[in-house]
């Protein structure tokens, strides 16, 4: 009968761990859908505040920049009628600064 309980006890502790893991994922599933914390982030003010801004990428060489550029712009042209994607992040700004948080 012993054998029994601890055997329950073990399960329960596995089962209780996988529950864990499984907030753990779901948890790094929402990185980046709240703001982030930035109270003194720039050091001289304790009122910095969370903003969102469109994302940019970057490119590697001069020549692909140029062409990369230009689809953008034309990209960011056509309006929301063909497509509603547009990429956020969010920032820390301070005064007229802004930071990564």
């Amino acid at each position: 009968m012993a054998e029994g309980r601890s055997l329950s006890r073990l399960l329960l502790e596995v089962a209780q761990k996988g529950i864990e893991e499984e907030k753990a994922l779901v948890m790094r599933s929402l990185i980046g859908s709240r703001p982030p914390r930035c109270e003194r982030r720039c050091s001289s003010c304790p009122h910095c505040e969370a903003i969102q801004v469109p994302v940019t990428t970057q490119s590697q060489n001069r020549r692909t920049r140029q062409f990369s550029a230009a689809i953008l712009s034309i990209a960011y042209s056509r309006g929301d009628d063909i497509s509603n994607y547009k990429p956020m992040s969010w920032k820390c700004k301070c005064g007229n600064m802004i930071f990564n948080p």
